[in-house]
């Protein structure tokens, strides 16, 4: 439920943010409701919500038996200062998309095995709208493979938050249509790449094609700032805020477990309390309470009875407090964004590693190498994470890898001795191997190989935890693709 309320209020600023900006205009057909639930993958409850309120603003009108129809009405330059304000914001997002998409679509298409259908029904139809469906229909195919929810929010998001409207008075020519056509004009090699294998170069092209949407973009909003004085306003940056499928106290327990590696509650007798927390975080004392349940179940804390909380010392751990359910449901949100680091880091990894001097590499190889948390496949995950939080070029990225920590913490979990399985060690010592690799490799001030070491070690971390939560959880149907 804390879940659905989160995502239903991001949907509705989505939606808003393409009316105000005039990606949907007056009179235009909006979107039915099973085209918003693929849209946003999410259900139709969640949907029905946002269109009450959409008409509750004002923004659209239906009548029974008919479609909704966009009734907000601007001028052209409105629409324009609204642009502007986001202007920031949307080529951020293509580089970003430049960095993450590609390698996700590429790794996608080695596992489909349905895209031969749209080499024959691909743009057949004149309609620019068809093939822009046709489009986002083609990409999201290339992700289904993973089974990961989490996949699937990152396209919707990032590919709807870039969307911005063709301005008629600027008689440029519509960006959206120049990349309709440059996806056209590739589809029978990208078919190509993928049929053959052919990742890395698969990879290439599509990179080359949110290089060029980016350019065109960066093109096409400097020309329409020319038509309306830019009046130096900007938006808050909204992209992917807040859109997080896990519950709200595990994001204030991974703050929590952050400040306390930081030794922030080093010089304190006991950890903050739950009255403390609920005014640090304003939260409800239940959300305090499951807060801590967490932070006790992965080890940070432990309660001494009558008298308060402190930091965990000994090596035993306490009893689990949350139940086994919910441990399951997060464990498989932990797979999903650990899934889309094992496929994406090398990109992210370079691109954070390429501003650092040789010295600063250097002293990442030490600083790595000196943590305690390098003993433990979490702790790693928890090294690698924050460097790319804090060195990430793209601020879109730097959101995502923020948002991502709350699905992360959930990983602890793994370090709970529930089964000894040969394979498990297997990988997890291939983590431990390729993170050994990468610290060389940085010490060598060879940034290629250290990324490569790293995307290696989350895959083998992946592996692992995916193979011990089948084991654990037994459920299937759940647990992301292995890749």
């Amino acid at each position: 439920m804390e879940q659905e309320s989160r995502l239903y209020k991001v949907i509705y600023q989505s939606v808003l943010t393409q009316i105000y900006s005039g990606v949907l205009r007056y009179g235009q057909v909006f979107p039915s409701q099973s085209e918003l639930c693929q849209r946003y993958q999410v259900g139709i409850t969640t949907i029905r919500k946002v269109i009450r309120m959409l008409e509750q603003e004002g923004v659209i009108h239906s009548s029974s038996g008919k479609r909704a129809v966009v009734c907000f009405d601007e001028s052209e330059q409105t629409y324009i200062l609204s642009l502007m304000q986001r202007r920031e914001s949307i080529l951020d997002i293509y580089k970003g998309l430049e960095l993450m998409m590609p390698s996700l679509y590429a790794a996608g298409a080695m596992l489909c095995c349905n895209l031969d259908t749209y080499e024959e029904s691909f743009f057949s139809a004149g309609s620019q709208d068809i093939n822009e469906r046709n489009a986002i229909s083609f990409f999201t195919e290339m992700l289904l493979p993973y089974q990961n929810q989490i996949v699937l929010d990152l396209q919707s998001d990032m590919e709807h938050y870039a969307r911005y409207p063709y301005v008629m008075q600027s008689r440029l020519e519509n960006p959206f249509a120049a990349s309709a056509e440059f996806i056209r004009h590739n589809l029978p090699v990208f078919l190509d790449m993928a049929k053959h294998k052919e990742l890395e170069a698969l990879t290439a092209r599509l990179e080359l094609m949110y290089r060029n949407a980016g350019e065109q973009a960066g093109i096409y909003l400097s020309e329409i700032q020319k038509i309306v004085p830019d009046s130096g306003e900007r938006v808050d940056y909204q992209w992917f805020r807040g859109k997080n499928r896990s519950p709200l106290y595990a994001a204030v327990a991974q703050n929590l477990y952050r400040r306390a590696l930081l030794g922030e509650f080093n010089n304190r007798t006991y950890f903050p309390s739950e009255p403390e927390i609920m005014r640090t975080y304003k939260i409800s004392k239940s959300t305090a309470a499951k807060a801590m349940a967490l932070l006790s179940d992965i080890g940070l804390i432990h309660t001494i009875e009558k008298k308060g909380t402190v930091l965990r010392s000994s090596e035993e751990l306490t009893p689990v407090r949350i139940e086994q359910n919910i441990i399951a449901d997060n464990l498989t949100l932990f797979l999903n964004v650990l899934q889309i680091l094992a496929v994406c880091s090398q990109k992210l990894c370079f691109a954070a590693f390429s501003p650092l001097d040789n010295s600063a590499l250097a002293d990442l190889a030490a600083e790595w190498e000196a943590s305690p948390l390098s003993r433990t496949s979490s702790g790693i995950i928890h090294i690698l994470t924050s460097f790319l939080k804090a060195h990430m070029p793209v601020k879109c990225l730097e959101n995502i890898l923020a948002q991502f920590d709350d699905a992360l913490i959930w990983g602890h979990y793994l370090d709970r001795p529930y089964v000894i399985d040969e394979q498990c060690a297997v990988l997890a010592q291939e983590g431990f191997e390729q993170f050994e690799l990468a610290r060389k490799s940085l010490r060598k001030s060879d940034r290629e190989n250290a990324s490569v070491s790293i995307q290696r070690t989350f895959r083998a971390i992946y592996l692992d935890a995916r193979l011990y939560t089948l084991i654990c959880f037994k459920d299937l149907a759940s647990v992301p693709a292995e890749i």
